[in-house]
């Protein structure tokens, strides 16, 4: 009988260790889950209308350099027409989750000002926030940018639209120019309702609209110009930041037309129009330097 009890107590010890590691694994998973909700903040919504460079479980939300959420998962809008990543904020994040935050993507890029998101081409790129104001109203819903950098201002600017049936090199961001003087930018690209042409957004900044005529003509800017011929050859190099960047330049012919309301659509040229250099139309222009 004692060797009956001996054999039990040793079947009891050896059955006690096999669930030692299982119990010890279910609490180190309870700890870890626990661990996870505690750290746990809101969860929104940033709607994108290209979300090609954002990945589920990998793109992270950052606040100067700062980790402070992460993309949970990518879906398409019920209409088709926006991406919307969902995003778990950590919970000292909160004062993110407000009316007024902006977020966009954030991507290398190179201009004439520099290098920026250099760290994105090995780690991939990341979302960027600019907090919204100190106690506004919680919010959960936000229109994202699929560009680097801080999403300029459209105050004290006005929106114009040009359509061309291609637009190769032309980019959200991209300056737009008058005699070599930036003005305004590009703002927003996008298909046509009918997609039989890309619609380029435009704003100017509002001191310079009175150069923005009914007969304003636009074009592509062109970093490198080559006229080849048999006996004669050209080439002419623009800025560093044409060849960069591009952009859309733009000039009015003589005489210049009425002043164009804000919201006019014009044409976007592939390339200047013929002898445009001759052109000097006066405009008034009530800011000018002597």
């Amino acid at each position: 009988m004692a060797n009956t009890f001996k054999s039990n107590l040793d079947r009891f010890r050896s059955s006690w260790y096999i669930w030692l590691f299982p119990l010890f694994a279910v609490g180190i998973s309870v700890w870890l889950f626990m661990g996870y909700f505690d750290q746990r903040g809101p969860q929104i919504k940033i709607h994108f209308d290209d979300a090609s460079s954002i990945k589920a479980d990998k793109t992270t939300i950052r606040y100067r350099g700062v980790n402070i959420g992460t993309v949970d998962k990518i879906v398409i809008s019920d209409d088709n027409k926006e991406a919307i990543a969902h995003v778990t904020l950590l919970r000292d994040a909160t004062e993110f989750a407000v009316e007024g935050s902006r977020f966009w993507v954030v991507t290398p890029k190179v201009n004439i000002q520099g290098v920026s998101g250099l760290e994105t081409i090995f780690e991939g790129p990341y979302i960027a926030v600019d907090p919204g104001p100190r106690n506004a109203k919680r919010k959960l819903d936000f229109s994202g940018r699929a560009t680097s950098g801080i999403e300029e201002s459209l105050e004290d600017t006005s929106t114009y639209y040009l359509e061309a049936p291609f637009v190769e090199s032309i980019n959200t961001g991209d300056p737009v120019s008058f005699r070599g003087l930036n003005v305004g930018s590009v703002t927003h690209v996008n298909l046509s309702k009918t997609s039989q042409a890309v619609v380029v957004q435009i704003n100017i900044e509002n001191r310079y609209t009175k150069l923005i005529r009914s007969n304003t003509v636009f074009w592509r800017k062109v970093g490198v110009d080559a006229k080849l011929g048999l006996f004669k050859s050209e080439v002419k190099i623009s800025s560093l930041e044409s060849l960069l960047r591009g952009g859309i330049d733009f000039f009015t012919p003589d005489p210049a037309g009425p002043m164009a309301k804000a919201r006019s659509r014009f044409a976007l040229n592939p390339a200047p129009p013929k002898d445009w250099e001759k052109w000097n139309p006066k405009l008034e222009f009530p800011s000018r330097v002597d």
